[in-house]
């Protein structure tokens, strides 16, 4: 074989190996291009779902805020917070889960986002709403509470008057006298007794009385309970001679004598007699008689 033959193989030879490597340098390039776009749509892919995690996390803080501001109006408000709340939040962290585990598409995901913002955004406008109507339910609960108080200090206000009233009717029926008169009596040599201002003389003491016309005043049986008061501030007392105690404003009393009249609104007149008691000395004495719950007119007389 010549040289010149061996010449023109070894370049067929060299050229083969030139193509060779040329098919692999193009091999490689084709397959680092294809490898670099997968890492660019991987990349891509990563930030999506980054963005979108933080969406979903922005999404989430603000539903929350949102219902905190809301919660603690209205029990029946609160109760409709609570099941929404929870019924989004149980699909916040599915669309979480899908995102981290890739089996969500970037667009399946924006749609999802977009479809929960909405609900988010339906869900606070409802809440808005309600909130409205519980505070127009507040305000008209506020002005019906002042209604009812109003009314309340009116009514109170009538019952002072009635019962102001009720005491003026209860005052104005009362029996008074017309007239009231006090006479110490001492024995006389001839005749009748006589009036003595000596208390050594005494023997009794003549009470004479005119009852007042009341038409408000009710017809019927009254007792009358006569109080001599001595000069030493003590009620005249004589359990024989008819003395006892009766009730006046709440507490027990002391009385000299007691008589009962009918009174029939005619100037009814009567009067009472007192005997001398052992212990009377001299000095000034009052004469109180009651009716019932009240006084119905006082005298003095003084014995020497």
């Amino acid at each position: 074989m010549t040289l010149e033959v061996k010449d023109q193989r070894s370049r067929r030879l060299l050229f083969a190996m030139i193509f060779g490597l040329l098919l692999l340098n193009v091999g490689l390039i084709y397959k680092l291009i294809t490898k670099s776009d997968q890492l660019n749509e991987t990349t891509t892919e990563l930030q999506s779902t980054s963005a979108d995690l933080e969406e979903l996390q922005l999404l989430e803080a603000e539903l929350r805020v949102n219902l905190a501001e809301k919660t603690g109006q209205n029990a029946q408000l609160d109760s409709i917070i609570g099941i929404r709340d929870a019924e989004l939040q149980a699909k916040v962290a599915e669309i979480r889960k899908m995102l981290k585990s890739g089996k969500l598409t970037a667009a399946k995901a924006k749609s999802e986002i977009a479809n929960l913002r909405g609900e988010i955004e339906a869900l606070t406008a409802e809440i808005e709403r309600l909130s409205k109507e519980n505070q127009y339910l507040k305000d008209e609960n506020y002005v019906i509470q002042k209604q009812v108080e109003a009314e309340q200090e009116k009514v109170a206000e009538m019952v002072v008057v009635n019962t102001e009233l009720t005491k003026q009717v209860a005052v104005g029926s009362r029996i008074f006298f017309k007239a009231l008169d006090v006479l110490p009596l001492r024995d006389a040599v001839f005749g009748d007794f006589k009036t003595t201002d000596k208390i050594s003389k005494l023997e009794k003491i003549d009470v004479n009385y005119v009852i007042a016309n009341n038409d408000l005043a009710s017809k019927g049986e009254k007792m009358l309970y006569f109080q001599v008061i001595t000069p030493n501030k003590s009620t005249l007392h004589n359990s024989s001679a008819g003395s006892g105690t009766f009730n006046f404003e709440g507490s027990e009393r002391m009385y000299t004598v007691k008589k009962g009249v009918n009174f029939q609104n005619s100037n009814e007149k009567g009067s009472v007699s007192i005997p001398k008691t052992d212990g009377m000395s001299a000095g000034k004495y009052i004469l109180n008689v009651f009716s019932d719950d009240h006084k119905m007119g006082s005298s003095e007389f003084t014995l020497k």
